[in-house]
């Protein structure tokens, strides 16, 4: 997934294991949003819930054990 620093301005990426990641926490938590540090100048990008699974089209909730 290609993002694109909201401080900065520089283009970075992130890997799918990532975007899961944050689509569990987010699932878990049930946020909105899911804060990635830009690996530039550290500032947070938000990014939606809608822009995470669009890049994780096949990526489904963990079920509770």
């Amino acid at each position: 997934m290609q993002l694109r620093c909201q401080n900065c301005h520089i283009p970075f990426s992130v890997s799918k294991d990532v975007v899961h990641a944050a689509l569990d926490t987010m699932a878990e938590k049930k946020w909105d949003h899911y804060d990635l540090r830009c690996p530039q100048c550290k500032k947070v990008t938000r990014v939606s819930q809608e822009q995470l699974l669009h890049s994780a089209p096949n990526w489904k909730p963990k079920a509770d054990e």
